[in-house]
């Protein structure tokens, strides 16, 4: 015969029985699923039983009550069901179930309990498979990263093998079928790179039109004033550039991020994987007023003026003249 202590050497099980209040649902579960009987039955469901509560108050935690009685476990939950507040049925059949006699009331509650336990384990059963973090903690072959790496259209067998990714699932919210923003955009940077940064928008830019672009008379072609002909020799754009600027930092930081550094071809990773392909994009480095080195003859620096050493630095502001184009069509 089944003990009826078989949690007494696990701690967590017994705090769940004296504290059924302080634990989810979901998690309180999971929990009494790992005893071994379970694995003798058709069902897991078949030593719980998942009876509706009738109140109407608002819950303050998920479990209203939780006992092992004739060797099965009877969990009322305020999260899912038939009755309740958060109950399926209308709020007016608990109530008529609250007041009605006691032998009328538990007859009826036995009733519905019947449909209500099917419901609540199907309930269980697609909560363990739907639910991300819980498919993390159990899934063997643990596919939770390409899960979320499928919310936002990243797909890993494109890319080469970065350690990016972990990020590009972590901001999966953020970049999930919507354009890019700032917010968004600043947000992953940030986390990324530990550093203060600032996305400038709406960067203007000019265009000269070679005499092949130009609009003439005699042509077969139909011009469209706005479409593919313009006024002048000149286009201005301002929604294809934006400008990233970093810092300030330190020396050491600020030559990583330098033209063809470690950092740099970071930054040009995430612009490549993430953002428009015909977005051009600026990188202006900011150094800490206190880091400025002037030059220093016979010193071993292979560095240019303003790339972080200085004729006659000042120390009074921080360097943020450098910048160049991180992105940019050939």
């Amino acid at each position: 015969m089944r003990s009826e202590r078989w949690w007494q050497e696990a701690s967590v099980i017994d705090g769940l029985f004296h504290t059924p209040t302080a634990y989810e649902f979901i998690q309180t579960t999971r929990l009494l699923r790992h005893d071994p009987i379970f694995n003798q039955v058709q069902h897991w469901a078949d030593h719980f039983s998942f009876e509706s509560s009738i109140q109407l108050n608002f819950p303050v935690s998920e479990l209203e009550s939780l006992n092992l009685v004739d060797d099965k476990i009877e969990l009322k939950n305020l999260m899912v069901g038939l009755l309740g507040i958060q109950g399926a049925l209308p709020y007016s059949y608990t109530q008529k179930i609250k007041l009605s006699p006691r032998k009328q009331r538990d007859e009826v509650q036995k009733f519905i309990g019947l449909f209500n336990h099917k419901l609540t384990a199907q309930y269980v059963d697609s909560s363990l498979v739907y639910n991300l973090p819980v498919r993390y903690e159990i899934d063997q072959n643990n596919h939770y990263l390409t899960i979320l790496h499928a919310l936002n259209g990243f797909v890993r067998q494109q890319h080469q093998p970065s350690d990016l990714e972990d990020f590009f699932a972590e901001f999966s919210g953020l970049m999930q079928g919507q354009n890019n923003n700032v917010h968004a955009l600043k947000t992953m940077l940030c986390c990324v790179f530990k550093q203060k940064i600032e996305i400038k928008e709406f960067i203007v830019e000019t265009f000269q039109l070679n005499d092949a672009q130009k609009t003439s008379l005699g042509g077969l072609a139909k011009n469209a004033l706005g479409l593919n002909t313009f006024c002048g020799e000149k286009v201005r754009q301002v929604d294809g550039k934006i400008e990233v600027q970093i810092g300030p930092l330190t020396y050491p930081h600020y030559l990583d991020y330098l033209p063809g550094k470690g950092l740099s071809e970071q930054l040009r990773k995430i612009f490549k994987s993430w953002c428009d392909p015909t977005l051009h994009v600026d990188v202006r480095l900011i150094l800490k007023r206190t880091d400025k080195k002037a030059v220093q003859i016979g010193a071993n620096q292979s560095l240019g003026l303003g790339q972080g050493t200085f004729l006659m630095p000042t120390l009074t502001e921080d360097h943020n003249e450098f910048c160049y184009a991180l992105i940019r069509e050939i």
